[in-house]
């Protein structure tokens, strides 16, 4: 079963999967890496079976997006999102937050209480739908979280990663008392990961927690503060 959605006027479809070697070719499409490196279709179709929260989201026959999550240790109250992915001809329309929320009503119906994920705190676009879109706030920072990644996006540089917390029952959010940014769009990417890395650590271990980013006068800020999930 899925649900069909009217996303800017256009039917997106969003559910199981049907042919996972697609899932294989659109992340290499995604993330411009080698067929080595992506999450393999007997992976995913073990997961699809076995607990695992595997949706896609097409356009007509057209597989547009991905997201692909496990279940968390046992005992803990969270489902893990490690994949979630747009055909690049259609980012920007919308999708990867639709699906996103499809996956969040999964979980919520198999009783989990968040959703966890990382991203790289140097990508606005992925803040944007994160932390401004979805409302998932951060206090932990993962130094080089991945290694070294051959691909597209990651090759050369150092894999930090913000972990988020989306709470299915948003959280209560504090003031603004503290603000981290960088210059979007980015250079020098080596300069500025040193430079939010420390920031994001210290900051963090002072308490804080991200709860608000924006784009302005060119400029990626994330806003943080405290934080209280029940």
């Amino acid at each position: 079963m899925g649900v069909a959605l009217k996303t800017r006027g256009m039917s997106l479809w969003i559910g199981p999967p049907g042919d996972l070697a697609e899932w294989e070719r659109l992340q290499q499409q995604v993330w411009g890496c080698a067929a080595v490196e992506v999450v393999p279709a007997h992976l995913l179709q073990a997961h699809l079976h076995h607990g695992g929260c595997v949706l896609e989201a097409r356009l007509g026959r057209e597989l547009v997006g991905m997201i692909y999550a496990f279940p968390g240790p046992p005992g803990s109250d969270y489902l893990y999102s490690h994949l979630a992915a747009v055909a690049p001809e259609h980012q920007g329309r919308g999708f990867g937050k639709q699906m996103k929320l499809a996956q969040a009503e999964w979980a919520r119906e198999r009783g989990y209480r968040r959703i966890v994920w990382t991203f790289d705190p140097l990508q606005a676009s992925n803040a944007r739908l994160n932390v401004a879109g979805l409302g998932a706030t951060c206090n932990r920072y993962l130094v080089n979280y991945y290694g070294k990644l051959d691909d597209d996006l990651n090759r050369g540089v150092a894999t930090d990663r913000l972990e988020v917390d989306w709470w299915l029952t948003p959280p209560r959010k504090g003031p603004v008392v503290e603000r981290i940014a960088f210059p979007w769009p980015l250079s020098e990417r080596a300069h500025w990961r040193e430079v939010t890395r420390s920031q994001f650590l210290q900051a963090f271990t002072d308490g804080l927690s991200l709860i608000d980013f924006e784009v302005s006068q060119g400029e990626g800020i994330y806003s943080l503060g405290v934080v209280n999930a029940d």
